[in-house]
């Protein structure tokens, strides 16, 4: 079924496409809101999730956060565990990890998610301060 393309749906994917980050559904909103007020969170909800469904942005859950990701393509993430920053592994995506987990698993695997965490760069060094 095609969908039709509104306004407040360009204005989401203008956001999530746009720099290359990754957000929360409250951040999209307040984004949004600078264009349009009469949006709201239920509607920002709503039209992620088509996106989602539609394989346009992914959805990385991480302590009960939902966070976007505008590269709908397998790929792997690093997540700060101080500032909670996520950023895209730039490594290629290792499909053969796919094909011998899909030795062990009684289903169909599509692809894997695999999540780094750590500090980032700035968060080490006001860490390395700390330690000094």
């Amino acid at each position: 079924m095609k969908r039709r393309q509104t306004r407040q749906k360009d204005l989401i994917l203008d956001v999530i496409l746009g720099d290359g980050k990754h957000y929360t559904a409250e951040e999209i909103l307040s984004f949004v809101q600078e264009k349009d007020s009469s949006i709201g969170l239920a509607t920002i909800y709503r039209n992620l999730g088509l996106f989602c469904e539609e394989g346009k942005i992914q959805k990385i859950e991480k302590d009960g956060v939902c966070i976007y990701d505008g590269n709908p393509k397998p790929h792997d993430h690093f997540i700060c565990v101080r500032c909670h920053s996520i950023e895209d592994i730039k490594d290629d995506y290792n499909e053969s990890l796919d094909k011998v987990t899909q030795r062990s698993v009684k289903g169909t695997i599509f692809h894997h998610s695999t999540t780094f965490e750590g500090y980032c760069e700035t968060c080490m060094k006001q860490e390395e301060k700390t330690w000094n």
